[in-house]
């Protein structure tokens, strides 16, 4: 019980992507971004937007609606969630800044990514799902 107590803690920057509100550890969150136009990645699934160079790095645009079934948020906004090993940029089309989140914050599901994805969680009156951004990277890097 301690471990999800201190979880729930933490802060998160929280963002929407289309319909759904996500949240990320603060420290993961690098920035939020106004991307130019994308290089398209051939062969990549469909929620791979694309790439753009930021910084002296590439960085692959994910988009959250596609990933997890929906339709495309269409935003050219996106967070910046750096990790020790890449960065990954996460569309977002409204970002509502950092907050704690509560909640169980259990995988939302089996398979496929919403192992990564826990909730239900709460941040003020938004429900949102906490992204894992580890196992989101593992689960990209694997052609998920």
């Amino acid at each position: 019980m301690a471990a999800l107590e201190s979880e729930t803690r933490q802060s998160y920057l929280v963002f929407a992507c289309g319909s759904s509100w996500y949240a990320v550890p603060a420290e993961a969150a690098a920035e939020v971004v106004t991307f130019p136009e994308l290089t398209r990645v051939p062969g990549s699934p469909p929620h791979l937007l694309g790439v753009f160079a930021h910084r002296g790095e590439v960085i692959p645009v994910v988009d959250m609606s596609l990933l997890v079934g929906g339709v495309t948020a269409g935003s050219r906004r996106a967070v910046l969630v750096r990790l020790p090993r890449g960065t990954l940029a996460l569309t977002a089309s409204s970002v509502a800044g950092v907050s704690p989140v509560t909640g169980a914050l259990e995988p939302l599901g089996p398979t496929g990514v919403h192992v990564h994805l826990r909730g239900p969680g709460k941040s003020g009156a938004r429900d949102v799902a906490v992204i894992d951004p580890e196992g989101l990277f593992d689960h990209l890097s694997q052609g998920g």
